[in-house]
């Protein structure tokens, strides 16, 4: 990955982040989240690549980065907008769109990405002079279905979308002009968007942008999806759950091939790997030997789920 990208992690503060999303009930939530960005930070470092935390009160994530013994993580406080009430869901999560504003704006550097801080990056990425996202469409039909994720697409976009396709929000990537193309789409998405929110299958940052992609393509933005492939035969990026799902997954063993993992209900095997040295083989290790002990649980959850006859859910295989 060319040395003149800089990577992003976001940690809004509000009254709500000590709930937690995908977060043990009693984790202090702050700390964790902190410690989850001090482990993504130390995967960036490990390849020679730079990451920073953004925040709405770099002067608290300072401190209390300190007091973690986590102060090698840069800080970067930019200005934050609501643009959805209080209250709504993954309200937070909203808060990426600044991010992507100041990235269209070259505030934050002429290459620059946004990564959730519940990845860790194993390898360097290949990044093109498109736009980069993560397709996981595969991960959101078997949930909603391929007409309705098309309808409020359609919804929201304000166009025809043939082949409806949905991004994650836990990586975009790409010169700063991208984010200028896509941010206009944004802007013309958002009226749509709010006007709708109490009708949408999802509601968050992804159903924006995953809009504002699908028109900025329309209009002719390069984009190109690093989790094309299966993983070990292209793919850089998979989001992978130690939890159960709706959607078949690719195998643990093929999801370590990418460079870059997400594991959104694991955070607090992500907070404890700090102060360990930046190591995939052993991460990988650590991580399956934890897996192996929560698989067995997971699966008396889906005899139960069958017994009474609830919706089936998948157990991921090593």
């Amino acid at each position: 990955m060319p040395s003149r990208y800089g990577f992003y992690g976001l940690l809004y503060l509000d009254a709500a982040t000590s709930g937690g999303v995908n977060l043990a009930r009693r984790a202090d939530a702050i700390d964790t989240y902190l410690r989850c960005a001090a482990t993504c930070h130390g995967s960036f470092a490990a390849q020679g690549v730079a990451f920073s935390l953004i925040t709405n009160d770099a002067d608290l994530v300072r401190a209390r980065l300190n007091a973690l013994g986590c102060g090698a993580i840069g800080v970067v406080e930019i200005p934050f907008q609501a643009v959805v009430p209080p209250g709504t869901p993954f309200y937070a999560a909203h808060f990426k769109l600044d991010v992507l504003r100041a990235f269209a704006r070259g505030d934050l550097g002429s290459h620059v990405g946004l990564v959730d801080i519940d990845c860790v990056l194993q390898r360097p990425l290949s990044l093109s002079d498109a736009l980069s996202v993560y397709e996981i469409s595969e991960q959101i039909y078997p949930a909603y279905g391929i007409a309705r994720v098309r309808a409020d697409l359609e919804r929201i976009a304000g166009i025809a979308v043939q082949r409806p396709l949905w991004f994650g929000g836990e990586f975009i990537a790409g010169p700063s002009e991208r984010f200028r193309t896509l941010t206009q789409a944004i802007d013309a998405c958002l009226p749509r968007y709010l006007g709708a929110l109490d009708a949408l299958h999802h509601v968050g940052d992804e159903m924006v942008v995953t809009a504002a992609i699908h028109r900025a393509m329309a209009d002719g933005l390069a984009v190109d999806d690093l989790g094309c492939g299966s993983p070990g035969r292209g793919a850089q990026i998979v989001r992978w759950w130690s939890s159960r799902t709706y959607h078949r997954q690719v195998s643990l063993t093929d999801a370590a091939t990418c460079a870059i993992l997400h594991l959104p209900s694991d955070k607090g095997f992500l907070a404890a790997q700090v102060g360990k040295a930046p190591d995939p083989g052993r991460f990988l290790r650590d991580y399956e030997a934890m897996f192996r002990r929560k698989r067995l649980s997971l699966r008396v959850q889906r005899l139960l789920d069958r017994m009474l006859r609830r919706p089936d859910r998948r157990v991921a295989e090593i």
